[in-house]
């Protein structure tokens, strides 16, 4: 899978890259007025890469077969990080939100982001290490909900609903390729999802208030919707091929996080429409690929962890997108690879290099072959030729 793999790297770099220069492009002002530099904001994203870059390179070398086998550590570890933000003294309580764990005096760290890639690579190896009895209730679908549930309802409480979401999504459908049951899983979902809407929309004045702003319609810019208003201002200005990189006016202390949730109107609005579609499209491909990765891994292991970081990894571009365009209620989720941020970029590369790991193993047919074995037709059971320990 040498082509995908390599377009996957070049797809890769594409939106690292734009992502530097518009980082840099929305938040020049903001970084004068508030830090003194002009390239705060581009020093501090720059540290970021390369450290993602490490870490990229390092889960990308590693074997992920020797990696899953310790998939308890990994689910514990991802656990144990969500637990800490509600520690006194540990979490860090910013905007009335636990999603960060205090480094020293101005560093934080997000659990929640480094949990995505800990809990695919932990789920994918429980998944195939408990295959013989992943359609039963008390050996596959009672776990699954103890083990997936718990990173999800962590992160919730935060509260964090959008990543919380995120991650049921992308462990719903992992599960559901691992083997888990139907019919034990459908009635508990029918049970959770409105169980769940109705706590957050009663309990969460903020939920609520985005969800009623958004199903009313209301453009009125000095309450809730200012920031989506401003955001398709943006958008609607840069035209088809944009006022320029650098000339966009909503850097200006107009659109705030223009350089991170909202750094998808910076680009409407600087490179057009134009440069939102080519954004579109990389991660179209990125996810068109990683799929092809899932298909042809050599193993369920390999299927379930390059489908956990293309899901991951395309549903939050299509959620950050969606927000900014006003398609749904608004959500705090970075763009993918082009959002300013710390933990989430490293750990995202730490994901995809998890997916060049899977890319690297011959396909299954030559798996197969090599084994001496019939090539696998389309349709039957994958064989896995690596069982985890």
């Amino acid at each position: 899978m040498d082509g995908a793999r390599r377009t996957l790297l070049i797809v890769t770099g594409a939106l690292l890259s734009i992502g530097m220069v518009m980082v840099y492009s929305s938040s020049f002002v903001m970084a004068e007025k508030s830090k003194g530099t002009p390239t705060y904001y581009l020093e501090h994203h720059a540290i970021y890469l390369i450290l993602g870059c490490i870490a990229l390179a390092v889960s990308s070398i590693y074997d992920y077969h020797r990696l899953a086998r310790h998939w308890k550590w990994f689910i514990l570890t991802a656990l144990v990080l969500l637990a800490a933000v509600f520690i006194p003294g540990v979490g860090a309580c910013i905007n009335g939100s636990r999603r960060w764990i205090k480094l020293g005096a101005s560093l934080t760290f997000q659990p929640s982001e480094a949990a995505k890639p800990l809990m695919i690579a932990g789920l994918a190896g429980w998944i195939v290490q408990t295959r013989d009895g992943i359609g039963t209730f008390t050996r596959g679908f009672l776990p699954a909900v103890v083990i997936a549930g718990s990173a999800v309802v962590l992160t919730a409480i935060e509260p964090d609903m959008g990543s919380a979401g995120l991650m049921a999504s992308v462990f719903c459908a992992m599960l559901f390729v691992g083997g888990i049951r139907l019919t034990y899983a459908i009635p508990a979902f029918l049970i959770a999802l409105p169980l769940t809407a109705l706590l957050a929309y009663t309990k969460l004045g903020y939920i609520r208030s985005r969800i009623e702003d958004f199903m009313s319609g209301s453009m009125d810019e000095r309450g809730a919707a200012y920031q989506i208003v401003q955001a398709l201002i943006a958008l609607g200005s840069g035209g088809a091929t944009g006022a320029g990189l650098g000339q966009g006016h909503c850097k200006l202390l107009f659109l705030p996080e223009a350089h991170n949730d909202f750094i998808f109107a910076s680009i409407g609005e600087e490179l057009g429409l134009v440069g939102t579609l080519t954004v579109v499209a990389l991660f179209m491909l990125f996810v068109i690929q990683g799929w092809r990765v899932a298909r042809r891994a050599p193993d369920m292991l390999g299927t379930l962890i390059a489908l956990g970081v293309t899901l991951c990894t395309g549903l939050q571009a299509a959620i950050n997108i969606a927000v900014v365009t006003r398609s749904m209620p608004t959500k705090g989720i970075a763009l993918p690879f082009i959002s300013y941020g710390g933990s989430s970029l490293i750990f995202l590369l730490a994901s995809v290099g998890l997916l060049l790991n899977v890319a690297a193993h011959p396909p299954s047919d030559a798996v197969q072959r090599d084994a001496g074995a019939t090539p696998r037709k389309k349709g039957t059971t994958r064989l896995i030729p690596n069982p985890v320990s």
